[in-house]
């Protein structure tokens, strides 16, 4: 629970209720000032098809809008596997990749 107190303001925020969501714009200005807004996260698991020539990845809708998907966008994979005898794990890199037209 974090309380604040600014001039005659007091803002209460239970910070183990993740559907808090404050309204920044209409704050006043002294707590603007010491409230940094918090960025939107969304994540979701996806699993893997396979169509018997290829793998598949189908994003769900809210992941699909969130980034913007259109038709002719590509997703860049790079992976590094570690060397030989080593207990490293393999890096796995995703990046999304817009086109430059829209289909």
């Amino acid at each position: 629970m974090l309380s604040l107190y600014s001039k005659s303001y007091i803002l209460v925020v239970d910070m183990n209720d993740s559907n808090v969501r404050l309204d920044y714009d209409n704050l006043p200005k002294e707590l603007q000032d010491v409230i940094e807004p918090a960025s939107d996260v969304t994540e979701k698991e996806m699993s893997i098809s396979f169509d018997g020539k290829q793998f598949l990845v189908r994003f769900p809708k809210d992941i699909a809008k969130a980034i913007g998907v259109k038709k002719g966008d590509r997703i860049k994979i790079r992976v590094e596997l570690p060397s030989p005898k080593t207990n490293q794990q393999e890096k796995i890199e995703i990046t999304y990749v817009r086109s430059e037209k829209g289909d």
